[in-house]
């Protein structure tokens, strides 16, 4: 899979303003221009790269999996990965530029250092979006379907996982993610996840369960 690329399109102004806490409220045009002025610099500086390796998956109990070595144990993962015999796990980066830019602008304009944390993040999401893309085009041949992005955090999957999944992605070597003594990946713009393959096509919203209407779904994850 190519490396995907960010456009200022693809960082939708909806998703900063959800990060910055706003809930159907419109925001004023001040506020408008410094997210444009924010997604304009976070593009200067990011480089994103992401790492992913598949393997076959097993159930050993009913909340209890294991892939790649890896025995990963989550009610709420077990019901996302129904039906699924693989998965990939998945890290992705948006490079330490993004943390030296927030940390220039946290001691000198904190408005825009909490911007820019927000644009991050939204651009973090568009660029795992347009990597889920990319796999699910490689995958037609098979005719195999992914899954949403499961993420260490999520519901009753441990933050522990973090480290297991960088362990087994070489992220470090690969892609540059280190984890922190504390626990935090570094740079701060990064993801890990695991992804079920399914031949049965879910109609799952590629964003995640937060963007799906469909709150019976049973692959839905819970917060």
């Amino acid at each position: 899979m190519p490396q995907p690329q960010i456009t200022e399109e693809e960082i939708k102004q909806s998703e900063v303003l959800r990060y910055l806490g706003y809930r159907g409220q419109r925001a004023d045009e001040a506020i408008t221009e410094q997210i444009r002025e924010c997604i304009h610099e976070m593009l200067r500086v990011i480089q994103p790269r992401c790492v992913y390796r598949r393997f076959p998956l097993t159930f050993l109990e009913e909340d209890t999996m294991e892939a790649g070595g890896l025995v990963l144990k989550s009610r709420n993962l077990s019901t996302n990965l129904r039906g699924c015999r693989e998965v990939i796990y998945f890290a992705a980066t948006l490079g330490n530029g993004v943390d030296r830019l927030m940390t220039r602008f946290g001691r000198l304009n904190i408005t825009k250092a909490a911007i820019l944390q927000a644009v991050g993040a939204a651009a973090m999401e568009a660029y795992c979006d347009q990597c889920q893309r990319s796999l699910e085009e490689d995958l037609q041949a098979e005719h195999l379907y992914l899954r949403p992005r499961f993420s260490p955090g999520y519901g009753d999957l441990s933050l522990t996982y973090q480290a297991e999944f960088l362990r087994v992605l070489e992220a470090t070597k690969k892609i540059g993610i280190v984890l922190s003594e504390g626990g935090v990946m570094i740079p701060e713009k990064s993801v890990t996840a695991v992804m079920g393959l399914s031949r049965e096509q879910t109609r799952c919203h590629i964003e995640g369960c937060e963007s799906c209407r469909n709150k019976n779904c049973a692959y839905r994850r819970q917060d």
